[in-house]
């Protein structure tokens, strides 16, 4: 009997533990950068599923040891989401083991799943492997892929890894916010005054497409009124401005005024200096370079900024390809090519995990003392000359030594978010046309980039490239993910960019915490069986002596 009450009340005992684990959820997450931890934005997003989202990932299968740590904290983040939304469904697939190699990675690439090949050397011998760092995410009737697999420029395999697994968490909920967006916000794309062609731009509007309603916008109509424009443009959260090269009337410039005094945004990606690209790659690889006319500088110095007609040679720059020698002898050599600066973003919520940026003859941006707050967004390195114009540039710059000694001016702006109340550029003067809804003054906000070519992808036989991708010397920079990140926060869409800045450092615990709370976890761990033993002792004891009672 004494036997049969021990054997019970432990049995019970256990049975009450595996049911109470089931019930309650306990985790203490020691990492002192909340590794283990979803942010209160991706809790918020995570809520709003409320049909079967399902996850298709490839980065499945046998995975090279270099990919396992990777592959781990996907596998801990997306546990994390099942977890609090068992509405999420999660699938694991390899696309190598369905069929010949060769079929299969064809098929994968209609779909833009490309391959990533890992290089390995085993036993002394060089080895490639084929991995898909890719995920699907299915949500009522609409899917969105996403690259979980992020490089960055001069990032060893390694280092792209590491970088990767920070910004496992963003790429994740990208996944699912792109999903699940209830209500697009609009944006308007200028496509008068000479601004970039839209093949040009391509990639930056098809990586848009999932968050905003995006419509082209012609500032000069011609079978619309200046009143009608302004109205149109009323309809938009956002202008965006990309490389515009022709003269802005007074009318435009009153209808930008009373937009953005409005509550409208607009983001200027604009040159200072007028160059021919396409000419500059002809026979005689010369381009002449001119002061950019655009009639802004009065719209420009109200804001408390000036974009100089000048141009900045840095140091810190990326690679020109040119040929050399003739027919099957040609090469193709880089060269530094000082008119391509290579830009870090400051470290703010829009630049922060954001790589390095290629600009492409930017033009250095003055502030002037007004009213207005303004936050630098990119600037130049600490080692650049500045070109003045008229002038002529010649590839054959590029094969000429550079000499470190003449790069001595500091750095230089390349962009700036202006923000702040303000009166209207047309206070107390003649307006260009009637407009009952004018008001004089308002809550401003927009961004200024002194480069217009920034967010222009490359071409390739008629195809537009990813943006920030140069084809030439095959480096990626993060001109695309930049971009992005300001047109999220210009529209509002702090959460998103709340997640991206999340700062994840590989330290594992937070040995300040362990320390504090150790000596108690210790004590528990050591006298936690004794009491559990001595409970079980003096209940046994009670029954049987209430037995023998009886």
């Amino acid at each position: 009997m004494k036997l049969s009450y021990k054997l019970l009340l432990t049995t019970l005992f256990i049975v009450a533990l595996m049911c109470s684990s089931n019930i309650f959820f306990i985790q203490i997450d020691f990492t002192n950068d909340k590794r283990y931890s979803l942010s209160k934005s991706s809790l918020n997003e995570i809520n709003k599923i409320d049909e079967p989202l399902i996850i298709d990932i490839f980065l499945a299968g046998k995975l090279p040891k270099t990919y396992l740590p990777f592959r781990n904290e996907l596998d801990v983040i997306l546990n994390r989401l099942k977890y609090y939304n068992n509405k999420i469904l999660i699938q694991y697939s390899d696309p190598l083991e369905y069929g010949d190699s060769d079929s299969i990675i064809e098929e994968m690439n209609k779909f833009g799943l490309t391959p990533e090949i890992v290089v390995q050397n085993k036993n002394g011998n060089r080895e490639e492997n084929l991995i898909f760092p890719w995920a699907i995410f299915n949500y009522k009737g609409k899917s969105e892929k996403i690259g979980l697999l992020k490089k960055q420029l001069g990032n060893t395999q390694n280092e792209n890894i590491i970088h990767s697994i920070q910004l496992l968490e963003n790429n994740i909920m990208d996944g699912i916010y792109k999903v699940n967006i209830r209500k697009k916000k609009n944006i308007a794309v200028l496509n008068s005054h000479g601004t970039s062609k839209r093949n040009k731009i391509a990639d930056l509007l098809k990586n848009l497409d999932p968050y905003y309603n995006l419509s082209a916008f012609d500032l000069k109509k011609s079978n619309a009124s200046p009143l009608d424009r302004l109205n149109d443009l009323m309809m938009f959260d956002l202008l965006v401005i990309s490389n515009a090269s022709k003269k802005f009337s007074t009318s435009d410039k009153y209808i930008l005024d009373q937009y953005s005094l409005q509550g409208g945004k607009i983001m200027w990606m604009i040159n200072g200096v007028a160059i021919n690209r396409d000419s500059l790659f002809n026979k005689s690889g010369k381009s002449y370079a001119l002061p950019q006319e655009l009639n802004l500088e009065d719209y420009f110095f109200h804001k408390g900024v000036k974009i100089e007609k000048t141009l900045i040679q840095d140091l810190y720059c990326a690679p020109i390809v040119l040929a050399s020698g003739y027919e099957n002898n040609t090469q193709y050599i880089p060269y530094p090519w000082v008119y391509y600066p290579i830009i870090k973003p400051k470290d703010s919520i829009i630049g922060k995990d954001t790589g390095p940026i290629l600009c492409q003859f930017a033009s250095p941006i003055k502030t002037i003392e007004n009213k207005l707050s303004k936050f630098l967004l990119l600037k130049s390195s600490d080692f650049i000359k500045i070109s003045t114009f008229p002038a002529v540039i010649n590839l054959e710059q590029a094969t000429n030594k550079i000499k470190p000694s003449t790069f001595l001016q500091k750095s230089k702006a390349i962009s700036y978010l202006i923000q702040g109340e303000e009166y209207s550029l047309f206070q107390n003067r003649i307006k260009p046309f009637k407009f009952n809804g004018n008001i004089e003054k308002g809550i401003f906000e927009m961004v200024i980039i002194g480069d217009g070519n920034i967010a222009e992808n490359q071409i390739d036989r008629g195809i537009p490239l990813t943006l920030g991708y140069d084809k030439w010397t095959n480096n990626f920079y993060s001109n695309k993910s930049w971009i992005i990140n300001v047109i999220h926060f210009l529209t509002g869409n702090k959460d998103y960019l709340s997640t991206k800045a999340k700062k994840w450092n590989f330290a594992f615990f937070d040995i300040k915490k362990v320390k504090t709370i150790g000596l108690y976890w210790k004590l528990l761990i050591i006298f936690l069986p004794f009491l559990i033993g001595i409970s079980t002792l003096l209940i046994s004891n009670s029954f049987r002596n209430k037995h023998l009672k009886i």
